[in-house]
């Protein structure tokens, strides 16, 4: 009898993970073992195949069933083995343009009428490579990723290779309804990240007058489309009074979930956001105030305060950002930073960077460790310096940072942020000073604001 592959799941192998699969809309691959992965590969409609209890298994988990006849495999779906390191995700900046002059953009280039966007045929030959490689879901961010001329024949591309368009990082000024029916219709459905920064404060911060007017109709038509929505909120000393209505209000309107963000200093912001930056235990302080408020008020949305706390109220658990490791999964060969691990970020000048949030820094300072216009990103991902600062352990940022090995935190910390490294330590391979402070004097105090109906998610003990 013939079996084929459910529609949803794609073969994959990557060198050190030869053996695993994609279930569409899933961030990562999973595992398999090797009979179990014999067994799917002949899953393609064509190949008579015993009975056997691990073939039952499959079917019963929903992998594979019984083939009609003519059934085939989508080309998305057969096994493709990929020369590389695994990486899932990619974070590409398609262009560096925008229509917005925001005051703290670590992109930070003034909106010059020159700034860098990959051409159509660079789109082309880049997705090419990422499909090679094996990413599954790619999220899409700028600039105003929507202002590339190619916007949306870059998304058809993802998806005509069975890849998916995950995230768009927006400031939300140019969805149309045509767009997003167009989504609809080739089945993709991605997270809007959308840009706002507090009731009444918005325009100022963008400079760009009408911006918060026009994101809250967006809001209004993403949701009436049935798309998910993120509100990217930044705070400083300017908004704070802002944030918890800010929060109310995207509640009402059905936002699934803001994050909100210390305005951090780039190098933009720097010089145009004057003393308004919250030192570190100021946000911490901000953070402490804002979850007070925010538990006293019977909201659904979802919040999380960028490397400080999350908190998910519809299934009352709560998960202190700082902790980033656990006690029982410790282990010295863990990266320094998941994100940066599996997700391959590239700036619109082709810059491979661990995070986008450092790519202002790493621009400014001269720092290069990879470009996708002059090497392969195969090649990126087997070898050199790129590949190198993602996969960093902890194990080795530790013998790096004295303070870190006598440190009673150490198997949560890890190390901390690595933008916050660089920035506040002195480097990628330097502790984060932030979160010493997190640890040491804020720790007991957040978890102090919640009583036994909400449950840590953390591996404290």
């Amino acid at each position: 009898m013939t079996y084929i592959l459910n529609p949803n799941i794609a073969l994959r192998g990557w060198r050190l993970v030869p053996c695993a699969y994609y279930i569409r809309g899933a961030g990562h691959a999973n595992g398999l073992n090797q009979e179990e992965f014999e067994l799917l590969r002949q899953c393609n409609g064509e190949i008579d195949i015993s009975p056997c209890p691990a073939l039952d298994s499959l079917i019963e988990r929903g992998m594979c069933f019984p083939a009609e006849n003519g059934e085939k495999l989508t080309e998305w779906q057969k096994y493709k083995f990929c020369d590389n390191r695994y990486f899932p995700g990619a974070n590409w900046a398609i262009t560096g343009k925008c229509n917005f002059n925001c005051r703290h953009c670590f992109n930070a280039a003034d909106n010059s009428p020159l700034m860098s966007e990959f051409s159509w045929d660079e789109c082309q030959d880049f997705i090419n490579q990422l499909d090679g490689c094996g990413v599954q879901n790619i999220a899409l961010t700028g600039g105003e990723p929507m202002l590339h001329p190619r916007f949306m024949d870059i998304c058809r591309e993802i998806n005509r290779r069975g890849m998916t368009v995950e995230e768009l990082t927006t400031n939300g000024s140019l969805i149309t309804p045509e767009m997003l029916d167009e989504f609809a219709r080739f089945e993709c459905k991605p997270v809007f990240k959308l840009s706002f920064d507090g009731i009444g404060h918005h325009d100022w911060f963008r400079m760009k007058k009408g911006a918060e007017q026009e994101v809250l109709e967006k809001v209004k038509l993403l949701k009436d489309k049935g798309f998910r929505v993120r509100f990217q909120t930044n705070v400083h000393k300017g908004n704070i009074d802002t944030i918890l209505p800010t929060a109310k209000l995207a509640d009402t309107m059905g936002v699934d979930a803001i994050r909100v963000i210390r305005t951090t200093e780039a190098p933009r912001w720097e010089e145009k956001g004057g003393d308004l930056c919250l030192s570190i235990k100021e946000y911490y302080d901000f953070a402490l105030d804002f979850i007070r408020a925010f538990l006293a008020e019977d909201l659904n949305i979802s919040v999380d305060i960028w490397q400080v706390f999350q908190i998910s109220p519809r299934s009352r658990t709560y998960h202190h950002r700082p902790v980033e490791g656990g006690v029982h999964t410790y282990r010295d060969s863990l990266p320094v930073c998941r994100g940066n691990r599996g997700l391959i970020a590239v700036t619109p000048e082709g810059e491979a960077v661990p995070c986008n949030q450092m790519s202002g820094w790493y621009k400014k300072h001269g720092v290069h460790i990879g470009n996708v216009h002059k090497t392969p990103l195969r090649e990126l991902l087997n070898d050199g310096e790129y590949l190198q600062s993602v996969c960093y352990t902890v194990g080795e940022l530790r013998e790096e940072n004295p303070k870190c090995q006598s440190c009673p935190h150490w198997k949560l910390c890890l190390g901390g942020c690595r933008a916050l490294g660089i920035l506040l330590g002195g480097g990628y391979k330097k502790h984060d000073p932030a979160k010493c402070i997190y640890f040491d004097e804020y720790f007991d105090k957040f978890a102090a604001l919640f009583d036994e109906s909400w449950r840590c998610t953390d591996d404290l003990a």
